[in-house]
């Protein structure tokens, strides 16, 4: 757990975003002495930023091949075509932030109320959002990874780094099994990810490696069972 009066981090912000990926504990505990969220997110959110910009016309080309397997008529497509080629298709560079963000301060508030009032552990909000925030750092690689690949492709059906490549891919339309949205949850930067908040939190909160990993596991694990169960509901309700 992070206290007032540690010793200031004797890493600099580079040496940091390195340590994530390099040595990962050590880069921790340095970050645990003055936890912080700001830079990781900044870095992250112009990765997401840049990677949207670059993808953009295949997103839109996506799209509109999504709108033609739901059967819409040509006029309704063409009426989203003028939409899309409007302002809207420069929301998604406000709204990534802002998702991101929200994204992060759930995950936060999730494991600081576990951490302490389950597993018996004590830590600030701040303590758990420097977790979360310094673990998302491995997003520049899975993004630069992830837009390679859909350039690649020319476009972003079938691009995945999950276990769900072991399945044929779902047609547009197509309601994706049980078994493919399980596997499509183990992916390797998730799995890493996973590791990183394992071994983060355990700094932050002083617990074992193994009690560490059976909180993260397990949130997991039930997290996993709610997008499987919602998006099977979902699918059979609208085809989706």
């Amino acid at each position: 757990m992070n206290t007032e009066g540690q010793k200031k981090s004797n890493m600099n912000v580079f040496e940091k975003i390195i340590g994530i990926y390099t040595s990962p504990k050590e880069t921790f505990m340095e970050i645990n002495k003055k936890p912080t969220w700001l830079v990781p997110f900044i870095i992250i959110a112009l990765v997401a930023i840049i990677s949207q910009f670059l993808l953009m016309d295949i997103t839109f080309q996506d799209q509109i091949e999504v709108m033609k397997s739901r059967g819409m008529s040509q006029e309704q497509i063409e009426l989203a075509q003028e939409r899309m080629e409007g302002p809207m298709k420069y929301i998604g560079f406000i709204a990534a932030p802002i998702g991101l963000l929200i994204v992060w301060l759930i995950l936060a508030g999730i494991f600081l109320f576990t951490g302490n009032n389950i597993m018996g552990g004590k830590a600030k909000f701040k303590d758990a959002l420097a977790v979360v925030s310094w673990s998302g750092i491995i997003g520049i690689v899975q993004t630069g990874l992830y837009t390679y690949l859909v350039h690649s492709n020319g476009t972003r059906f079938g691009v995945t780094t999950s276990l769900a490549i072991l399945l044929p891919t779902p047609q547009l339309g197509e309601d994706k099994t049980v078994l493919y949205r399980i596997l499509a949850r183990f992916d390797i930067f998730t799995i890493w990810t996973l590791i990183l908040w394992i071994i983060g939190l355990s700094v932050v909160y002083n617990f074992s490696t193994k009690k560490s990993a059976t909180m993260v596991l397990t949130l997991w694990a039930i997290y996993i069972l709610f997008v499987v169960g919602v998006g099977s509901l979902l699918g059979g309700m609208f085809g989706m």
